[in-house]
């Protein structure tokens, strides 16, 4: 990881020149309706093929053509999806954090409730009446900062982020992106957000986090949002410990020329510092 990986400039944004801004929120809402068209086409020949599997002799013939029009659909709703990621980026900067309402629990609770989330939050299923809890306990401390991650355009609910702010550190505790708005790019503008606003708003000084070393796909999102391996622990899990400086941040500390703590064995192996 070099220095450019550290990133607090915004998003790119729009040129205010030429931009209209009913426009670009025209266009966004355009392709929103758009998606959710074929979202639907994508439900009704998902549930065509489905149906073929409890009937003694299907048509054949219709079970492919429907199979054929699922992939197509997929194919052009992960498209369309990535578009409009790029236009909201552009029209606004993406994404916000926002205190949570509690009206908006049941919805992020679901999501933090998938087994491949849920483990790094908590060890089994918990009901939503443990989750309330823990969700007053989280605003009623003020050093921990429970915050909704929204879409600036439409205001949409896309995730939440659990933050510990102690003393010069603010420690990212927990993150989960809305299902279907995960593998495109926002997890890691919800990091990069995350590093501003503990700099910006909580004057912090460091932002840390922990991530079990099994954990791929949020070990690339951390390092593309510019945290970089500070070390590594093995109790009941194998887990590194990821973070960023102020000084890094604000650009006036590089990283190459950082003294970084002692590797442990096996993170010095994943640096392949041997050869």
């Amino acid at each position: 990881m070099n220095e450019t990986q550290i990133r607090n400039e915004s998003p790119e944004t729009r040129d205010a020149a030429s931009g209209d801004p009913q426009k670009w929120a025209d266009a966004i809402q355009n392709l929103l309706r758009i998606i959710e068209r074929s979202e639907q086409k994508l439900g009704y020949f998902q549930n065509r093929v489905k149906q073929a599997k409890f009937m003694d002799r299907p048509n054949q013939q219709k079970v492919r053509a429907a199979g054929a029009q699922v992939s197509a659909h997929s194919a052009q709703i992960e498209g369309l999806r990535s578009e409009l990621y790029q236009l909201e980026r552009l029209y606004s900067g993406g994404i916000h954090f926002r205190e949570t309402t509690e009206n908006e629990l049941r919805r992020i609770w679901g999501w933090i409730n998938r087994p491949t989330i849920r483990k790094y939050l908590y060890p089994a299923r918990v009901s939503f009446e443990i989750f309330l809890e823990d969700w007053h306990d989280w605003t009623a401390q003020g050093q921990t900062h429970a915050l909704a991650v929204e879409l600036r355009t439409t205001r949409l609910l896309i995730g939440f982020i659990l933050l510990q702010h102690d003393r010069e550190t603010v420690t990212v505790k927990f993150v989960v992106i809305r299902p279907d708005y995960r593998a495109r790019g926002y997890g890691t503008d919800t990091l990069i957000e995350a590093a501003r606003y503990a700099f910006e708003e909580l004057s912090a000084e460091y932002i840390t986090l922990q991530a079990s070393v099994d954990n791929g796909p949020a070990l690339i999102c951390f390092e593309n949002a510019g945290f970089r391996y500070l070390g590594y622990t093995e109790t009941s899990t194998q887990t590194y410990t990821m973070g960023i400086e102020r000084g890094e941040w604000e650009g006036d500390k590089p990283i190459d020329e950082e003294v970084s703590p002692p590797l442990s064995a096996p993170l010095g192996a994943f640096f392949d510092e041997e050869k």
